[in-house]
């Protein structure tokens, strides 16, 4: 047997795993920038997603994940998460703990997201497996991320130079959705600064990177989300 078919025999296998333990993954767009999004997560290689707080940017990146690491259509075999880690400034290993100990209060809003859809036990599993991972930016440099969608949240708070690390490790056969929102960065007082920013319009001609911008009036969870963001607006 030749190694293409023994590869295609193991990554048939994995998919059939990855498809026991997420299940069927079902999407119901509540508006049509929910639904564009959802497209650019299919059709891109990279994806770059701003909005307010409220739109389903979060929810929806790890529906689409979860919903094409269970594909048999594509060769996708882990979800990787990222986010900046600001209050440490990525000097993780002065803080107490292993790796997921460290970065748990920055992944906490992702993983919970993951488990509310599949399963605090099935998202273990995924762990256990080496399907799910979560690794700081700081741990990227020099290596090509190959086979694998990667979630980079809360990506106002990036530095340009952190974004130009993220975007340059994608490799062979992966997808990057990067997310944030502009209004709400712990870094930078001025939203142009941010590296979310500069990747948003800086890659606008180039065709294998999708980017969206929800706005306020795209907000899906409590309406009162949308009357304290206008409270803010002048500010």
């Amino acid at each position: 047997m030749s190694n293409r078919k023994k590869s295609k025999g193991r990554g048939n296998e994995t998919k059939q795993f990855l498809k026991t333990i997420i299940g069927d993954i079902y999407f119901k767009a509540k508006n049509q920038k929910q639904k564009e999004f959802y497209d650019l997560m299919e059709s891109d290689e990279i994806i770059i997603c701003t909005g307010p707080a409220g739109v389903g940017k979060s929810y929806l990146t790890v529906l689409k994940s979860l919903e094409l690491l269970a594909s048999p259509d594509n060769e996708f075999y882990k979800i990787i998460i990222t986010t900046p880690a600001v209050e440490a400034d990525e000097k993780l290993g002065f803080l107490p703990g292993d790796i997921l100990e460290k970065m748990s209060p920055y992944t906490y809003s992702t993983i919970y997201l993951l488990e509310k859809i599949i399963g605090k036990q099935q998202v273990k599993s995924l762990m256990d497996s080496e399907h799910l991972q979560i690794m700081p930016l700081a741990f990227m440099r020099g290596i090509n991320i190959d086979n694998s969608i990667l979630i980079a949240e809360e990506f106002q708070n990036s530095t340009k130079r952190q974004t130009k690390t993220l975007l340059t490790r994608i490799g062979y056969k992966s997808k990057f959705i990067i997310s944030g929102d502009l209004e709400q960065s712990d870094r930078y007082r001025n939203s142009i600064e941010t590296g979310l920013y500069d990747a948003l319009t800086r890659f606008e001609s180039i065709p294998e990177i999708g980017t969206i911008s929800f706005e306020e009036s795209d907000v899906v969870r409590n309406p009162v989300i949308q009357k304290i963001l206008d409270t803010y607006k002048n500010e």
